[in-house]
């Protein structure tokens, strides 16, 4: 049972219902109990761990080649890791498996996308898929010697390709290394090499034969 010596204002020691005496550097203060906590294995809670498991195990397995070159540029008071979780969370559900591909970010930035950007399964290679896109390097902030560059996902992993394919060749193949037969999601954005800069990704789904 705590005491209160010289009434609420000091002197407390111990516990009085839900108040707290404490002292700090010889000065008397009270704190009040919560009147209950939330269980740290709460559904809720267990769900966004889930979540955030989920999205750092993303982050892990693109850290050096997405993260730190893209990322870090971007991160304000705040390292580039940390805001790639915090600007991927979204896209998982409460179970830790992504919900909805297209809300997942790998790049952002101030190069120009492509005009007209598609993403295809490339028939004429097994594992393969064909991006296209009109050149607009007239644009400003765009050049005919900015670099396509990839991210696939698939079930069996991911994969970040540096194509070497400028801008003004509006075609790339790019052979997966999942194999025939699976769905792939696929981000496609620009690196200009010269500056050290990229363009926002462009998602799309194929079904790779």
């Amino acid at each position: 049972m705590g005491k209160i010596n010289q009434g609420i204002l000091g002197g407390v020691s111990g516990t009085v219902g839900n108040v707290v005496g404490a002292s700090w550097k010889g000065i008397d203060y009270i704190r009040i109990k919560a009147d209950h906590y939330n269980d740290a294995n709460s559904e809720k809670q267990v769900q966004h761990r889930a979540k955030f498991s989920a999205v750092v195990a993303l982050a892990q397995s693109i850290k050096l080649k997405i993260i730190h070159p893209i990322w870090n540029q971007k991160a304000i008071k705040m390292s580039g890791f940390n805001l790639f979780v915090k600007s991927n969370i979204g896209a998982y559900d409460e179970e830790g498996n992504v919900s909805d591909y297209s809300l997942l970010k790998f790049s952002l930035g101030n190069v120009p996308n492509a005009d007209d950007l598609a993403i295809a399964d490339n028939e004429a290679v097994e594992g393969g898929i064909k991006v296209t896109w009109s050149d607009n390097s007239a644009d400003e902030g765009a050049l005919a010697t900015d670099q396509l560059m990839l991210v696939a996902m698939a079930a069996d992993g991911i994969y970040v390709a540096e194509t070497g394919v400028a801008r003004n060749a509006e075609t790339a193949d790019v052979l997966l290394p999942f194999g025939p037969g699976v769905e792939a999601n696929v981000y496609a954005f620009f690196k200009n090499p010269d500056l050290n800069a990229y363009s926002n990704d462009q998602h799309g789904a194929v079904n790779v034969s």
